[in-house]
């Protein structure tokens, strides 16, 4: 069996586990689950208060607050 070496994107996303609160966008949001788009970039489902959405490696890490 071949190993699959990790993808940068996916690594980037260490230590954003589910359930981390995190601020996207000057919101609040919790990390529902990682997942991986269609595209094969990594991703995260963000669930606010009244929304829920999934959103890209790059796209997520641009603009959230750490």
């Amino acid at each position: 069996m071949e190993r699959i070496d990790p993808q940068e994107d996916h690594e980037k996303l260490t230590g954003f586990n589910p359930g981390r609160q995190v601020t996207f966008g000057g919101k609040p949001y919790v990390i529902q689950r990682r997942t991986t788009l269609a595209s094969g970039e990594a991703a995260v489902v963000l669930q606010g208060e009244k929304e829920q959405f999934v959103i890209g490696t790059r796209e997520f890490l641009a603009g959230i607050n750490k």
